[in-house]
């Protein structure tokens, strides 16, 4: 399909579309609105800490010019393991701008993870936090790389043979085989060098590379471009029906899909502000009150809670237009039928969501996951034999696949460039189709989702592959065989169980075995 983009291909949509910037779709033109454009708006406040998009573009830029000068450049890939606040922001910025690539590690991980996708994304430099809640980093990447105690920068690891360094952000002191990140230190290359570097950035340079798993299999590396992620956070600020001054709350992880693009770059797009907060039950509706929140978007037992909560009936609620907390929504703004509203679904290959959200959907669609997105083909093919079911192509509105279902395959212009380790033959089809694994159906343009074509467990937001714990349970002591799957959770949807049959005159106990996997899953 042509690259298009989505504000000239979405006629019907010109009104949102107006309220977004009119820029090149890579990280610097981004940077560059923000700086003319927003410098005063605030783009996240994470409790009392408040970060505007002229600082997030002015320490980024002092951060790049730092990074150019220790030698990282177009492609070089450079790791993230930091908490979902400003230090994430400003580091992902600093390394997309100059055109090196952002990979970002869950703050789960642990140190038998941190080591594998080191290794397996050619990790040129890292970045992370001395502690987040109750994980200590700097102890996870020793026991990831124990040879990195005696070694000096630039390192020579042969577990990691591209790593170089690594950087701590805060904390009164690093060890001594890591660097602090100072923004105060003059860079030794100056605004003329970064500004030559940012103006050879173009859309179709790779931008980030988010893993998606990889505990004891082979890691999933997704790469996605500059465009995709300015497109599709335009393209999802249009589904959502965000404002340029949207106050939003939303409780996903910058490291997932689900923080990065369709909470961090989808409000970013509009120079709205991000909201979030490391507090519960009634200190977390104190924050949601006093910053004037107009959405929240949350697990459903986040928002369970919020609505328990014995205060949450007296609390102002004013200025709350749109979001998931149904209960703080004025009437003429809650769906007559929450039942009849889509759930956007997505996936990180195709860089989130690729339905709409549709509120008050007619009764015949009940239980559809909404519209494709413009900029967005699917087809429908026969598990066993491959044949093309139905075709829905971009732009159609009544696409039907006359009660069949099959495999879902999409291709779009914010699709993944391809996997890390990955020959493109291995993902796409010979004529660029990307197989979701979902069994769906098209209704009169509208999407239904039936289930998945393999057994990928997802519990609490991510996904868990059974075959992986099972690699990890059969090495545990006394275990002769493992069977995972998914077992339904009201609270998280689902949650990994397993059944578990021990050796010969072996005695297993369940607390033991969840302390061992512990070691090496998150």
């Amino acid at each position: 399909m042509g690259m298009i983009e989505p504000r000239d291909r979405d006629k019907g949509a010109k009104a949102a579309w107006s309220r977004l910037p009119d820029i090149a779709p890579h990280v610097p033109a981004f940077l560059a609105h923000c700086k003319a454009h927003w410098a005063e708006h605030e783009v996240l406040v994470l409790d009392a800490c408040r970060l505007t998009y002229g600082a997030m573009e002015a320490k980024s830029a002092i951060l790049a010019r730092q990074l150019i000068a220790s030698g990282v450049g177009k492609g070089s890939r450079v790791g993230l393991i930091l908490p979902s606040d400003e230090t994430f922001l400003i580091t992902w910025m600093a390394v997309t701008r100059i055109g090196a690539v952002a990979v970002t590690l869950s703050t789960l991980s642990t140190s038998a993870e941190i080591e594998r996708i080191v290794r397996h994304a050619d990790l040129h430099m890292l970045f992370a936090a001395p502690r987040y809640l109750h994980h200590d980093y700097v102890a996870r990447i020793e026991g990831a790389f124990p040879d990195i105690t005696t070694g000096r920068v630039p390192y020579r690891l042969d577990a990691a043979p591209y790593l170089r360094e690594v950087y701590f952000w805060g904390g009164p002191e690093v060890p001594s085989w890591a660097t602090r990140v100072d923004l105060s230190r003059e860079p030794a290359v100056g605004v003329a060098m970064l500004a030559a570097a940012e103006a050879q950035i173009h859309s179709s340079d790779p931008a980030g590379i988010i893993y998606t798993s990889g505990s004891t299999a082979e890691p999933k590396g997704v790469i996605h471009s500059q465009g995709s992620f300015v497109r599709q956070g335009m393209k999802l600020a249009v589904s959502f029906g965000y404002q340029n001054d949207e106050r939003a709350y939303a409780s996903m992880p910058f490291f997932w899909v689900g923080g990065l693009v369709t909470t961090a770059w989808c409000i970013m797009s509009l120079g709205a502000t991000m909201l979030a907060s490391a507090k519960t039950g009634a200190e977390l509706l104190d924050f949601l009150e006093r910053e004037r929140t107009t959405a929240v978007v949350a697990w459903p037992h986040i928002l369970r809670s919020l609505v328990a909560d014995p205060s949450f009936s007296n609390r102002d609620w004013s200025a709350m237009r749109g979001g998931l907390l149904y209960e703080a929504l004025p009437a003429d703004k809650r769906s007559k039928d929450p039942t009849l509203m889509s759930n956007p679904i997505g996936m990180t290959e195709t860089n989130g969501p690729y339905t709409i959200m549709q509120r008050d959907m007619p009764e015949e669609q009940r239980g559809s996951v909404g519209p494709l997105m413009r900029g967005v083909e699917g087809r429908l093919v026969d598990t066993e034999s491959g044949r093309v079911l139905a075709l829905w192509a971009d732009g159609d509105v009544e696409a039907d696949s006359g009660g069949q279902a099959g495999e879902l395959q999409i291709r779009s212009d914010v699709m993944m460039l391809g996997m890390v380790k990955r020959e493109r033959d291995d993902i796409f089809t010979p004529d660029g189709w990307y197989s979701t694994r979902d069994l769906c159906s098209f209704r009169r343009g509208y999407l239904h989702y039936h289930g998945r074509a393999d057994d990928l467990i997802k519990a609490s937001g991510a996904n868990v592959s059974p075959p992986e714990v099972e690699s990890v349970l059969l090495k545990i002591p006394g275990v002769a065989a493992a069977n995972v799957a998914g077992v339904p959770d009201r609270t998280r949807g689902n949650v990994v169980g397993a059944m578990i049959v021990p050796k010969p005159g072996a005695t297993l106990d369940a607390e033991v075995i969840r302390r061992e996997a512990a070691k090496s899953l998150s």
